[in-house]
């Protein structure tokens, strides 16, 4: 399922570590081993895809990156 959101995602990690990206939020994904974001970094957020096994992503990068929603705190820009 694939929504879309006008937010910003702040990763929720400390700023010692980086979170990996994804290429999709789908269950057939893999983690981009040359991307990832560091800890306590904030980003812009355009979409939300839940894949067919309950994990929850967020887009973050106009060319398709994804970031797992457990590692960040999204905030709603409609609010």
């Amino acid at each position: 399922m694939l929504e879309n959101v006008n937010g910003i995602v702040k990763v929720n990690q400390d700023d010692r570590y980086v979170v990996f990206l994804f290429d999709t939020y789908e269950m057939d994904r893999k983690m981009l081993q040359d991307k990832f974001v560091k800890g306590q970094s904030a980003w812009y957020t355009d979409a939300r895809g839940i894949g067919d096994d309950g994990k929850a992503f967020y887009r973050i990068a106009k060319d398709g990156e994804w970031i797992e929603a457990d590692y960040v705190n999204f905030i709603d820009r409609n609010e």
